[in-house]
């Protein structure tokens, strides 16, 4: 049985909120598996920040970070994205990948869209 939810401002209220919560939630554990997969250097020395930024910008530049392989073979297929998932959607069985497995399997765009945005 499909259940038909009415939206009303309230209930748009309370999903946006909750959105912003999961952005951030997810830009926080990216953050971590971010720095260790592509091998992001914690430093305050100016050589480091400057590498740093040149690794971010060049996995930025073309999208570098969505594939498998820098030769942009295996689009969406890279092991950060995976992992990304996991983390935030499949960490313990109370997590919403769990409980709510069926709006998972396909996994939306939009929750692959989210993802993405958080890694850039």
């Amino acid at each position: 049985a499909e259940l038909t939810i009415q939206l009303t401002p309230s209930l748009v209220k309370m999903m946006t909120k909750r959105t912003s919560h999961v952005r951030g939630e997810l830009k926080t554990k990216m953050h971590g598996l971010t720095a260790s997969f592509f091998g992001f250097r914690a430093s305050r020395s100016t050589l480091t920040i400057t590498q740093n930024c040149d690794l971010a910008e060049s996995l930025k530049e073309g999208s570098h970070f969505i594939f498998k392989v820098q030769t942009k073979h295996g689009i969406y297929k890279t092991d950060l994205i995976q992992s990304a998932i996991n983390h935030m959607w499949f960490a313990n069985q109370s997590n919403e990948g769990i409980v709510y497995a069926k709006y998972f399997d396909p996994l939306p765009v939009q929750t692959m869209a989210l993802v993405l945005t958080a890694v850039s």
